[in-house]
């Protein structure tokens, strides 16, 4: 059995319709909705374009933080106590020195001749005596320099260095003395011409050490003014008057 279904334009009419309705492109409401909610993404498209300019620009993190806190430098101090750089000298008053420095002066000390060991075979032998009449105790030694004057003038040659005799160090305390033997070779044991004779009036003396001299009595000793003839010789000095 064939069966024909004819539809008449309103039939259609109203299916299209249905249609419609179900996807919403028709029904005002709707419309109005899309409306809105295009303009509110065009709005909200405009504020996106805005915020790229500078006037939208958010206020950036601040540069200045906070510097770190200087902690006070602990300054070195610079009169932390040092290591003593003044360490101990070594001493001066050696052995040598020592006796340097208590050296009796020439002020401290007088002199005199004394016969000693006498005369014999053309010479004769007195003592030169020094005595400490100072008022502190003080050292003689070595040899004493001496010569033979006539005013101002110096007989010959001053006395040679007897070297028979060991020097040592003589201690003298205030009134102590101590001597040097001398030789004194007797003038007219040479000729005239070699010797020049001349006759003394004084002993010139220097104390070892010193640069001040002691002057004496030599009033009947006969000196060579000829400084070629040594007649004075002088030995190193030891303790006593004999």
């Amino acid at each position: 059995m064939m069966v024909s279904r004819h539809h008449n334009g309103s039939n259609g009419l109203s299916s299209g319709i249905g249609s419609s309705q179900r996807f919403g492109l028709h029904s005002p409401g709707r419309a109005h909705l899309a409306i809105a909610l295009t303009a509110m993404l065009l709005a909200g498209s405009l504020c996106a374009c805005g915020s790229t300019s500078g006037d939208g620009a958010s206020p950036s993190a601040s540069a200045s933080s906070p510097a770190a806190s200087q902690s006070p430098s602990s300054t070195a101090s610079a009169s932390s106590p040092s290591a003593s750089s003044s360490s101990p000298s070594a001493s001066a008053s050696s052995s040598a020195s020592a006796a340097v420095s208590s050296a009796c002066t020439t002020k401290e000390l007088t002199a005199k001749l004394t016969q000693g060991a006498g005369g014999g075979a053309g010479s004769s032998y007195p003592y030169l005596v020094l005595t400490n009449s100072g008022s502190r105790t003080c050292t003689l030694r070595g040899y004493p320099g001496v010569s033979l004057r006539h005013g101002d003038t110096q007989i010959g040659a001053a006395a040679e260095r007897d070297r028979t005799v060991d020097a040592s160090t003589i201690t003298l305390q205030p009134g102590q003395s101590a001597h040097s033997a001398l030789r004194i070779v007797n003038a007219g044991n040479f000729d005239s011409s070699a010797c020049t004779p001349t006759d003394a009036d004084t002993m010139l003396i220097y104390p070892p050490d010193q640069k001040e001299s002691i002057s004496i009595d030599a009033t009947g000793i006969t000196g060579c003014a000829n400084s070629d003839t040594q007649i004075l010789y002088v030995q190193v000095f030891q303790q006593g008057e004999e």
